[in-house]
């Protein structure tokens, strides 16, 4: 299940099932990583985290990192741009800049889906 949740209100507010349209959607925001996020906190105060459980897995091979991904974390900050989380196959953390559109209709699509 896709989780929305409210990091202010630290709940979640919405859940969805997984579909193909979010699936290739989060494949598309795995291949067009920008760049290393460089927040010394990446964690926002406010806004909002979407949890996306990717099944099968999507490999990611950039400069950064080389793995299969099984969950993708996108965080839509209020005031700055969305930004994404992933983990390697051993558990380590990235954080990535994304390019704002693909993050922005996932976000439109599940925040509108019935």
């Amino acid at each position: 299940m896709i989780e929305i949740y409210n990091i202010e209100q630290e709940a979640v507010i919405k859940t969805i099932t997984v579909n193909p349209f979010i699936q290739k959607d989060s494949d598309k925001v795995l291949q067009e990583i920008g760049g290393i996020y460089k927040k010394f906190n990446p964690l926002p105060e406010k806004g909002l985290l979407v949890k996306i459980p990717l099944d099968p897995a999507i490999h990611v091979a950039n400069q950064w990192v080389n793995t299969l991904v099984d969950e993708l974390v996108i965080f839509y900050p209020e005031e700055d741009e969305p930004f994404i989380l992933i983990y390697d196959d051993e558990n380590s953390t990235y954080f990535f800049t994304v390019d704002r559109k693909v993050p922005e209709a996932i976000l439109f699509t599940l925040l509108f889906h019935h």
